[in-house]
């Protein structure tokens, strides 16, 4: 976010500077009196040469986006309802059980940044080019409970095979339980967000009151989050602990049109900006499992793969998805100066098809593969490999507010 300011601030020391100008003029006209010579004519390079063709600008970004979701990792249940005499306790759909972990995370209000520069390429303002680019600063959220055994604590899975020694269907994995096991759950995730564009100007109308402007060109976008999960059982001098990790990149690449309509009231201003881009969305996932035990003071050595992160599904992953990308801007301006312009507004935008992290952890789980949960480092699997990637594509929105200058020269 530093970055965002210091660029603020060193355009706004450049408006400081334009205003300064602009307040000292010079014509550089002698009147000599007496004289009744008739006025000059201006050549069509001397008018063109005060006309403003470049413009750049920069405006801080107050945003939020749409929260990650998240399936349930953690359960408990009631003493003496049919969850507690099920299985062993906890499993997602029976009477009883109740979803301890949240459904989704909220990540709070991102800052940024956005710069902007363009110019027009003809003396009459109808043809030009424009490049801007926007950050948002990582923002985390998380969520993390413990027990000595009271209340029990369950991980919620589904069982493919009875050859793992879990219940077959919806089963679960014992974190705490009570005179038996004390546990703990914690998820951290994050997310950042940021993008750039190139677009060349059609400006049809451009009179005093009213400009609209026509664009078309390339739009980026990169949405970075991840997810952390782990889980921890301590039993009889026992302590077993699973780190899952799931990671999701999205790069879009795409065409973009849109137009921009701007209104003038004397020094105030209003603008619409529409657009939308089709392109494709490269997306990356990676998976990431590690367990570990230790026992008494004895160290384990850690092995492949933690609950929801089994050898099947541990991995770098990719693949290409189409996606639409609208986005709606609405300003209100005021004219400081003929170079200076400070300006307010709303921004919407939206992204048909993502991966997020919550979305790829699959339920299902073939704990056959899993050398921790076995204890046996030489485990090979049996029945159904799963967990495997999933490639749940969701939306995605951020909307915001922003305010910054405009500086024409």
């Amino acid at each position: 976010m530093r970055k965002g300011f210091l660029l603020f601030s060193v355009l706004t020391v450049c408006c400081g500077s334009a205003v300064a100008q602009e307040q000292t003029p010079s014509t550089g006209i002698v009147l000599t009196q007496g004289t009744s010579s008739p006025p000059l004519a201006l050549s069509s390079s001397a008018a063109n040469s005060g006309c403003l063709n470049s413009w750049a600008s920069a405006d801080a970004l107050f945003f939020w986006v749409s929260h990650a979701p998240l399936p349930p990792t953690l359960t408990t249940f009631a003493a003496g309802s049919p969850s507690a005499t099920t299985g062993f306790g906890g499993q997602i759909g029976v009477p009883g059980t109740a979803v301890i972990s949240p459904s989704q995370f909220n990540y709070g209000t991102f800052t940024g940044a956005r710069l902007a520069l363009g110019t027009w390429i003809d003396p009459e303002q109808r043809f030009g080019v424009e490049a801007s680019g926007f950050f948002l600063d990582t923002q985390s959220s998380g969520f993390a409970v413990r027990s000595d055994g009271t209340p029990p604590l369950r991980v919620p899975f589904i069982n493919p095979t009875p050859a793992s020694g879990f219940p077959v269907g919806n089963s679960s994995f014992v974190l705490a339980d009570p005179g038996f096991a004390s546990g703990q759950q914690g998820i951290s995730t994050s997310l950042h967000f940021w993008g750039a564009e190139g677009n060349v100007l059609f400006q049809p109308i451009n009179t005093p009151t009213t400009k609209v402007s026509m664009l078309a060109g390339f739009r980026y976008i990169d949405l970075q989050e991840n997810m952390d999960i782990f889980n921890n059982e301590n039993f009889a001098g026992v302590s077993f602990g699973a780190l899952d990790s799931f990671a999701t990149r999205n790069q879009f690449y795409g065409g973009q049109v849109g137009a921009k309509v701007q209104r003038q009231f004397g020094r105030f201003d209003g603008t619409l900006i529409g657009k939308v881009a089709l392109g494709d969305n490269h997306e990356t996932l990676r998976i990431g499992g590690t367990s570990f035990g230790t026992l008494g003071a004895t160290a384990g050595v850690p092995t492949l793969g933690g609950i929801y992160a089994e050898p099947s599904n541990i991995g770098t992953h990719d693949r290409n998805h189409f996606c639409v990308v609208p986005d709606v801007q609405l300003q209100v301006g005021m004219q400081i100066t003929s170079r200076l312009r400070a300006f307010a507004g709303y921004q919407f935008m939206y992204m048909s098809s993502v991966l997020r992290p919550g979305n790829q952890i699959d339920p299902a789980i073939n704990f056959t593969q899993s050398a921790g949960v076995t204890t046996n480092p030489n485990t090979t699997l049996v029945g159904a490999p799963r967990p495997v990637p999933l490639f749940n594509s969701s939306d995605f929105w951020a909307h915001g507010i922003n305010v910054g200058v405009q500086l024409k020269f």
